[in-house]
């Protein structure tokens, strides 16, 4: 699957490419081509955003879990020395 969107990508490039070299529909081309990368690029971002949220989640929990192992004289996670600390159970929802 992975492959037949690279090569519809090259082929959409391609096109592109070729109707700007032959000045054909001046700039219109140059913005259908960015609004449908932009739009590929969004899709893209959203997937692996959306697909990691479990090993962030992970990651952070396990960050949480090392914290009272952490260096005593460093300020408390999430806030600023002198404030109260951010209560572990509230890292582990989002």
């Amino acid at each position: 699957m992975l492959s037949e969107g690279v090569k519809w990508l090259v082929l959409v490039l391609t096109a592109a490419m070729v109707l700007d070299h032959l000045e054909i529909g001046g700039t219109v081309v140059d913005l259908a081509f960015g609004i449908l990368f932009g739009g590929i690029v969004l899709t893209l971002a959203l997937a692996i955003g959306l697909g990691s949220r479990d090993l962030v989640s992970r990651s952070i929990e396990k960050t949480a879990e090392r914290a009272p192992d952490a260096d005593p004289s460093a300020p408390p996670p999430g806030g600023e020395p002198g404030k109260p600390p951010i209560p572990i159970d509230t890292l582990r929802h989002f």
